[in-house]
């Protein structure tokens, strides 16, 4: 399975969603089919009896697909700890194949398949599954979305050695939010990591998808990270 973007980050909390999206509205403004998927969400509130996961949701909006929450979403769990702790307090364990069956279904209807993760690379999805298994058998490239802070370079190194154990090959690396002074992380990902920095997204005062497009559009390289 290969035609895809798999968007983790460093931790949970460091943006990955707004990056997402941001990525998802812009390419879906050029024209391109875009399948934007959250295969596992958990800390998802209920709405009316139904369990609503918000960042699911927002990638619908993003893409502008129309999809059903049962399209993009294989799992979502109303606890917000960890997958696997969050199925097995509803007494479910998370199957990758099922995850794996839902990516496969938009294959041949997208240009692109854009997939977020939950939390960081080595999340664990079950007592046997990480999130970086799944990706490993999805086939697609890493997006990671690095926060701009102190700290980053030694939490971006590891998580880009961890992928590469597993054979993922890296897109490359986001840097989220602008620092109000210059830290030097982009040279040193860049240069210990033998990986490229796609660009520094900014914060951005809008919950909007094509303000977050625009602020990708100016700030990343959006031709390396496809």
């Amino acid at each position: 399975m290969n035609r895809g973007i798999f968007v983790t980050g460093t931790d949970t909390g460091v943006g990955k969603t707004i990056v997402t999206r941001a990525l998802v509205r812009t390419l879906v403004n050029t024209g391109m089919r875009v399948a934007a998927l959250k295969p596992v969400e958990s800390g998802a509130p209920e709405i009316d009896g139904r369990l609503v996961p918000e960042d699911a949701s927002a990638l619908i909006r993003a893409a502008r697909s129309g999809h059903d929450i049962s399209d993009i979403c294989a799992y979502s769990f109303p606890d917000p700890v960890s997958p696997h702790l969050a199925a097995a307090r509803v007494g479910e364990t998370i199957e990758q194949d099922r995850i794996l069956e839902i990516l496969k279904r938009h294959r041949n209807n997208f240009d692109l398949i854009v997939a977020e993760g939950a939390g960081g690379l080595m999340v664990p999805l079950s007592d046997t599954l990480l999130y970086a298994d799944l990706i490993a058998a999805t086939g697609y490239s890493l997006l990671l979305v690095s926060p701009n802070v102190l700290g980053t370079i030694n939490a971006t190194l590891l998580t880009l050695e961890a992928a590469r154990s597993r054979g993922i090959e890296i897109a490359g690396v986001v840097l989220n939010r602008t620092p109000p002074v210059e830290l030097g992380n982009a040279d040193a990902i860049s240069h210990h990591g033998k990986v490229r920095v796609l660009g520094e997204f900014p914060t951005v005062d809008s919950n909007d998808d094509d303000e977050l497009a625009d602020a990708a559009r100016r700030t990343l390289d959006l031709d390396n990270i496809l």
